[in-house]
């Protein structure tokens, strides 16, 4: 079974090295700064959802290196659909992943799959890493704790992190590149397709700009316990203020 891969967009193997803290720099103003990059407050606090297509390559453990396609779809907060199609020994494999608020699916080649508290928790924090990948609410929402991590290389290029702290969440270190103030890495305790606990990390390693002009990321990977687990290209990544709710809906 493959876990919902993607609700990756965004907007997400520790690097060695020794994190240095940058005493000039403050969480809020690293925050401050990337919603600038990002568009700024009033594009991203209008633009609640959104769209994307991706295609890219997934390593399966047992099988391998499989090609993929998928389409995603998104409302925040806590919406999300992922329909994720690949080949697997000469087979065509579907799976679509669904969840909105509590409610959360998974259905391979349109088949219900159990999924333990793990998993289901797992798809879950994907709509909180979502919200979180807005920027905004960091700010303008109580509840969120912020403190620096300190500066690392992310893709070969210097960036600096803060950890984002709330009750009843996980914690999440968010880096931003130095140069761009562009969001660069997220990283968090999750969990692989077998429910065993691993570090993940999503990378933003290129970032474009859209049919509108905005900027977006274009290549993502995503890193298992600092082994690539997904690379994913974004075809087409589009912003909205509202998907209908029905569409998030089994």
């Amino acid at each position: 079974m493959v876990r919902s891969a993607a609700l990756l967009l965004g907007f997400v193997a520790l690097f060695g090295g020794v994190r240095t803290q940058a005493a000039d720099d403050e969480p809020k103003d690293i925050i401050a700064k990337a919603i600038k990059a990002h568009g700024g407050e009033e594009f991203l606090t209008k633009h609640q959802a959104g769209r994307a297509n991706n295609k890219g390559k997934i390593n399966i453990p047992g099988v391998g290196e499989v090609e993929f396609t998928q389409e995603v779809a998104f409302m925040i907060p806590g919406r999300g659909k992922e329909a994720f199609e690949m080949t697997i020994s000469g087979q065509k494999v579907s799976v679509v992943t669904l969840f909105n608020g509590d409610m959360v699916s998974l259905e391979v080649n349109g088949k219900a799959m159990d999924l333990d508290d793990k998993i289901k928790a797992a798809i879950k924090d994907a709509g909180y890493v979502m919200k979180l990948g807005r920027l905004v609410p960091i700010l303008k929402e109580k509840g969120y704790e912020l403190s620096l991590v300190g500066e690392e290389k992310v893709e070969g290029e210097a960036a600096i992190g803060i950890r984002v702290v709330s009750k009843g969440h996980k914690d999440i270190n968010m880096f931003f590149d130095k140069k761009t103030n562009l969001l660069a890495k997220v990283e968090y305790r999750g969990v692989d397709p077998s429910g065993k606990e691993i570090s993940e990390e999503r990378i933003v390693a290129e970032y474009g700009k859209n049919k509108a002009g905005i900027t977006v990321p274009k290549k993502v990977i995503v890193k298992h316990d600092g082994k690539t687990f997904l690379e994913a290209e974004v075809l087409d990544l589009t912003f909205l203020e509202k998907i209908d709710d029905s569409e998030f809906k089994k």
